[in-house]
């Protein structure tokens, strides 16, 4: 009997993908190796590289060479569907499938990691951004394992 698996892959409908000034402007220049991490939305109509334990609106989704607003990055974010995550290391007890997470402890700006990292997230009120973990891929949902997330 073949076995089944949530993945990355969704087909329909299309992603959320908004096009985006990112960074805090030329003192704060995403680069290529910034692609797949998670952002928040800033003040100034642009996406700032989330810290550990914010909400996750999104993730980079591509990068282009121009600048925009007086030096801010110029990409792309996309704010709903699937991402393959690593459990970040600081990361107490172990995370399941149902569980909600938030932004981990990202490489620094600049610096390229291979998977976006996340840490669990307590539910509260003013949670806008919600994503769930349905998939436990490698481990068993401690730090270092991957998990595969979806916006709900």
């Amino acid at each position: 009997m073949t076995n089944f698996v949530f993945n990355p892959v969704v087909n329909a409908p299309p992603p959320d993908i908004t096009s985006a000034a990112l960074g805090t402007g030329p003192a704060g220049l995403f680069a290529q190796a910034d692609v797949g991490k998670p952002v928040k939305l800033g003040t100034a109509n642009n996406y700032l590289l989330c810290a550990a334990g914010d909400e996750i609106a999104g993730f980079v989704f591509s990068l282009e060479a121009a600048t925009v607003n007086n030096g801010f990055s110029f990409g792309a974010v996309q704010k709903n569907k699937r991402f393959v995550a690593k459990i970040d290391a600081a990361q107490l007890g172990t995370l399941v499938v149902g569980g909600l997470v938030a932004a981990g402890t990202q490489a620094i700006l600049g610096t390229a990691q291979t998977e976006p990292v996340v840490q669990g997230l307590t539910p509260v009120a003013t949670t806008v951004h919600k994503w769930q973990i349905i998939r436990i891929i490698s481990g068993t949902g401690v730090a270092g394992d991957l998990i595969l997330i979806e916006r709900v």
